[in-house]
């Protein structure tokens, strides 16, 4: 699952005191464990702001919100939230029940938001064993992806250092 792979977080117009991280290397890890998989089973989840409220979080229909150049996209499994966590989409969260998915990997932005909550959700709700490759996340709040991570570490969590 690539989460939040949008201008606005990776791209070069990004605001770089907000998303510090090297996007060039992010995309290009995230890049490499698209490829790891069939098509099909990569699922893309944009964050997109619903109404005047939204927090840091792109509008439909913008460059924002489009995902970044560079990024494979290599299936139609494009779905979008307005919470940090991605199963918050009921719609999404069918897709992968009706699957028969047992295990994710998440990569993308921001290990202290939306894949740390995706990932405590896949575990508690969705009953789903979790792989973080950590070169493939991009992290803004440490404290927060430490929280997210010992709260799942206690059940289904895998992390791999190797992209």
């Amino acid at each position: 699952m690539v989460l939040d792979m949008q201008d606005m977080y990776v791209g070069n117009t990004r605001d770089k005191t907000l998303y510090p991280y090297d996007a060039e290397e992010l995309i290009k890890n995230v890049n490499k464990r698209i490829e790891a998989y069939e098509p099909e089973a990569v699922i893309y989840v944009k964050s997109i702001k619903k109404g005047l409220f939204g927090g840091a979080m792109p509008k439909a229909g913008t460059s924002d919100a489009d995902f970044v150049r560079n990024l494979k996209v290599v299936s139609k499994n494009i779905y979008e939230k307005n919470k940090p966590d991605a199963f918050s989409n009921e719609v999404l969260f069918e897709f992968v029940r009706a699957r028969g998915i047992k295990e994710l990997e998440l990569v993308g932005v921001d290990g202290g938001s939306s894949v740390g909550f995706t990932a405590v959700s896949a575990t508690e709700d969705a009953d789903l064993k979790i792989i973080f490759c950590e070169p493939a996340i991009g992290t803004l709040q440490h404290e927060k992806a430490m929280k997210c991570r010992e709260k799942i570490r206690k059940t289904r969590m895998t992390s791999i250092f190797e992209v």
